[in-house]
């Protein structure tokens, strides 16, 4: 058995993360780790590469149990763990050869005198035995898309000798097309003999690439089966602990009159948008990274500029220029990253709910008056179900369901009347994203229109009325009823496509 866990616990301060938690990984084996936002994944994942020792209990590698101080003794035994945010540890502007080499250079290249032939040799021979061999290692790694620099990051992984590899929500930032690239390097490292852990909330894939499940809850392991011997319905009810009769509770509420029209849009990467979303729908957009999709939001909320084009919002004209102008357009924008766009990390719950309508809950002197801002900001964190110790902890405390979930407070305190999302349910567990859908359902029988860019076809088929699809910057096809289909979407979006 390659890595196998008994009785592990874990806990900081009261909190108990891990509660005994045993399992097993084989040789060649892919074994997917699921369960909520605070389920112990994270935890687990960093006693098993040496970040955090457990309290009690046995990591075993190869039938040796043993103790790693840190990530480079687990390093040194052939374990390495590829993070959702994988990015912050690549160096942009080094080549991807020296990426790949960057942590043993000195041990194989040389101290004073490093051989970058060399390097960039070993480098190119290591991405062809992944299939890899399109990437130009002399590149500097910062110039390559989010997939390419991924597989760098698989790379360094295998530039030595890899025994278990740990993939932490790998597909959370690719488009089918790069998802499929990426599963076929798991299954070719899986055939190699490597055992791979893969963490992650998307059902489809687990049970795609899988050959065995383990669910996570409360710090306990609530199932270990076979995935041939299991299905989505039984694995959710492990997860949430009980069974979700309904895991896309779409509602129908769309009405005749337009709230959002755009018409010949033109921006940074899009061309000739004409769109209209009416009061109390949901128009999903489809389309690979980097169609234009992301872009159109964007600029639809003065992110971006508007290069032509006009935008209506209720029959009114309106001009944007910067945010402000999109917020008076009752204009509100869930971004896809949280952490660097949406949220404040130093600042408490309370404080990110409210930061976008402070001018509200000002009074003379521009003093923000706490007892309007508290009654505001808990009434609708009450409505939506934010989970937290208190409205004045940090909002980093919160699991990633409830951060999405306060970034959603923010924009619904501000009364939009319309709703631009962005991967709204990126990164976040089964129980959260049907809470999330409920506040879409919320939110458009109040008759907002809502706009849903989402990389996950069954979500974006599933929550939407009627969606259509970009490529190449622009709208190639428009969909609703029984047209609607996963397959439809992608057909698409990638005919034509590079």
């Amino acid at each position: 058995m390659r890595l196998r866990l008994q009785d592990v616990t874990k806990s900081f301060g009261e909190n108990s993360v891990l509660r005994g938690v045993t399992f097993e990984v084989g040789p060649g084996e892919v074994v997917a780790l699921a369960g909520e936002n605070g389920a112990g994944k994270s935890t687990l994942t960093r006693v098993i590469s040496g970040a955090h020792q457990p309290d009690a209990g046995q990591v075993v590698i190869d039938g040796e149990p043993v103790t790693f101080k840190n990530p480079q003794g687990a390093m040194a035994r052939g374990i390495e763990v590829i993070y959702q945010e994988f990015r912050q540890n690549l160096f942009p502007h080094l080549s991807v050869a020296e990426n790949i080499h960057v942590l043993d250079r000195e041990r194989r290249f040389g101290r004073l005198l490093v051989s970058r032939k060399r390097m960039a040799e070993e480098a190119r021979s290591t991405l062809a035995a992944l299939g890899m061999d399109g990437i130009d290692v002399l590149a500097p790694v910062g110039t390559l898309g989010v997939a390419e620099q991924q597989m760098v990051e698989i790379a360094k992984a295998t530039s030595h000798e890899l025994r278990l590899l740990i993939l932490d929500e790998p597909t959370a930032a690719l488009d089918e097309r790069e998802s499929e690239q990426l599963f076929e390097q798991v299954r070719r490292l899986r055939d190699e003999g490597v055992s791979i852990v893969y963490i992650s909330h998307r059902l489809d894939e687990i049970f795609e690439l899988a050959d065995r499940i383990v669910v996570l809850r409360d710090g306990l392991v609530a199932l270990d089966t076979p995935i041939a011997e299991t299905g989505p319905a039984q694995v959710v009810a492990a997860m949430v602990g009980n069974a979700v009769d309904d895991f896309y509770p779409k509602e129908r509420n769309a009405r005749e009159e337009v709230v959002l029209r755009v018409r010949g849009g033109s921006g940074t990467v899009f061309q000739g948008v004409d769109l209209d979303v009416r009061a109390g729908e949901v128009l999903g957009i489809g389309g690979v990274v980097g169609c234009g999709r992301s872009s159109l939001l964007r600029a639809l909320f003065g992110l971006e500029p508007l290069a032509s084009g006009t935008v209506e919002v209720d029959g009114a004209p309106v001009r944007l220029r910067n945010i402000r102008d999109a917020i008076a357009a009752r204009i509100a924008y869930v971004t896809p990253d949280r952490q660097a766009e949406g949220l404040c990390p130093d600042l408490s719950v309370e404080a990110n709910v409210s930061l976008a309508t402070l001018r509200m809950h000002t009074g003379p002197g521009d003093l923000v008056r706490r007892t309007r801002e508290r009654e505001a900001t808990g009434e609708v964190m009450s409505r939506l179900r934010v989970r937290t110790a208190s409205p004045e902890s940090a909002v980093t405390s919160l699991s990633g369901g409830n951060q999405q979930k306060a970034l959603f407070a923010k924009w619904v305190l501000t009364g939009p009347r319309v709703l631009l999302m962005d991967e709204p349910t990126r990164g976040v567990d089964v129980g959260a994203k049907t809470e999330i859908y409920r506040i879409i359902n919320q939110l458009t029988a109040d008759g907002v229109a809502v706009v849903l860019v989402s990389s996950d076809l069954p979500e974006l088929v599933a929550m939407s009325d009627r969606a259509v699809v970009m490529r190449q910057g622009r709208l190639v096809a428009e969909m609703a009823g029984d047209q609607l289909s996963e397959q439809s979407v992608l057909e698409h979006a990638l005919v034509g496509a590079a």
